[in-house]
C-alpha cells in the first residue's frame, strides 16, 4: 500500500485529476484550472499544523502578490484548499477565515481518499503543480514551495 501510494502523483508526473466542490455547491476540475502554478494544499480546519501553516502562507507577501495577478484570463497562482474529510460542518465554520484569494473546497464523498488518488497519510499535504498540471514538488513545506515561485519569478 504505502508504495502503491508513494508512486502516486510523483514529480514529473501529471496530477491526477479530480472533482471538488465550491462552497455554492458547485462542482469543478482540478484540469480546469487555468494558471501558470497551482498550489494543492489538502487540509483539515482542525488541524494545529493546518492553521499554522495557514497563517504562514498569508504573510507570505510574494505568494500574495502572485494569487492576485493575471495576465489576460491565465492567473500566476492558484491556491486550491482542498478538505478531504467527511464532517462538512467542521469546514464550512471556517470558511469566513479562509482566505478570498484561496479556492476553498471540499472532497463530496472522499472519492480522493477511497479512490487513492492522493497520498494523504498525512494532513497538510502540499503539491505545486504547473500549467500543464504536471507535479513540481510533492508534499514538501510551504517555505519550499515559496522559494521555488520566487525563484522562478524574480530570474
Amino acid at each position: 500500500y504505502r508504495l502503491e501510494m508513494a508512486l502516486k502523483n510523483r514529480p514529473g508526473s501529471t496530477a491526477t485529476d479530480f472533482v471538488y466542490t465550491l462552497p455554492s455547491g458547485k462542482k469543478e476540475k482540478l484540469s480546469d484550472l487555468c494558471s501558470d502554478y497551482t498550489i494543492l494544499f489538502f487540509n483539515n480546519p482542525d488541524c494545529d499544523a493546518c492553521r499554522t501553516i495557514k497563517a504562514e502562507v498569508e504573510a507570505s507577501g510574494f505568494v500574495n502578490f502572485l494569487l492576485k495577478e493575471k495576465e489576460g484570463k491565465q492567473r500566476r497562482l492558484v491556491f486550491l484548499s482542498v478538505y478531504p474529510d467527511p464532517d462538512l460542518e467542521v469546514w464550512r465554520k471556517q470558511l469566513k477565515e479562509q482566505p478570498a484569494a484561496w479556492v476553498s473546497a471540499y472532497d463530496d464523498g472522499q472519492v480522493i481518499s477511497k479512490e487513492r488518488l492522493y497520498d494523504l497519510r498525512a494532513i497538510p499535504t502540499f503539491y505545486l503543480l504547473d500549467k500543464n498540471k504536471k507535479v513540481i514538488y510533492k508534499d514538501v513545506p510551504f517555505r519550499v514551495i515559496a522559494s521555488y515561485l520566487e525563484q522562478y519569478y524574480n530570474k
